[in-house]
């Protein structure tokens, strides 16, 4: 992540200083939301879960540098909350032929620090186009699981679990958008966010097996779970 984010820096600051004689290089805050989903793949034989998408903030600082009188580049360093609601029913065989049938909901916030060296064309004095990779680290996040029936204890030495989520601590996407400027200072965008990493596993309730008080298990991830995400925004040049 380190040698990523080192990159990116060198890479700005290169494209900053070739672009000092277009000044001015301006500089301004953005703030807007997420309305972020889940592209959910199901292990084979699992059955597919459903999701709904998750409305967080975005929000941070940009800067707007010139490389001709058409072309921007604009990064940006921003806090972003992203996730969703998803659901999926599964079916658990107990001792002494009991087979239970649940229903669950999980919700699942991610928080980021990201980075994005967007590139922008003027196609108009007003409209902008714009596209670029992002980064994003994560530096947070909330996972909470609910069950219909609720959790059962089928005995002392079985217990079935709650669902379980593994998050990986980077996520890599696209960006593709456009900004309309109402002044030179003050335009809105929007854009798609498409993750190409894998961000979160998630794993069905499963029993743990006690033997000689030592806790056996091995659960097998039922899904992965990419990012993506609709930002509506707007922003101020100073």
């Amino acid at each position: 992540m380190k040698k990523i984010a080192t990159i990116l820096a060198l890479v700005l600051l290169t494209i900053a200083s070739s672009a000092q004689s277009l000044i001015p290089i301006k500089y301004g805050i953005k703030a807007g939301l997420n309305f972020s989903s889940l592209n959910i793949s199901s292990i084979q034989g699992v059955q597919p879960a459903d999701n709904s998408s998750k409305i967080g903030i975005a929000a941070g600082f940009i800067v707007h540098i010139p490389l001709s009188d058409k072309w921007f580049v604009n990064p940006e360093v921003l806090y972003s909350q992203k996730g969703a609601s998803f659901n999926y029913a599964f079916t658990h065989d107990y001792e002494l032929n009991q087979r239970d049938e649940y229903k669950t909901t999980n919700q699942l916030t991610l928080s980021y620090v990201e980075l994005n060296p967007t590139i922008s064309y003027k196609a108009t004095d007003k409209l902008a186009l714009n596209f670029g990779p992002s980064v994003s680290f994560l530096i947070g996040e909330k996972y909470v699981y609910t069950q219909d029936p609720a959790r059962v204890f089928s005995n002392t030495t079985h217990v079935l679990t709650d669902g379980l989520v593994e998050t990986a601590s980077l996520d890599v996407g696209l960006n593709l958008g456009v900004s309309y400027f109402f002044t030179e200072h003050f335009f809105v965008e929007t854009r798609v966010y498409t993750g190409f990493m894998e961000v979160t596993t998630a794993t069905q309730p499963f029993e743990i097996f006690i033997v000689n008080g030592a806790q056996i298990y091995t659960p097998d991830p039922a899904y992965t779970l990419k990012n993506r995400a609709i930002v509506l925004s707007i922003a101020y040049l100073f």
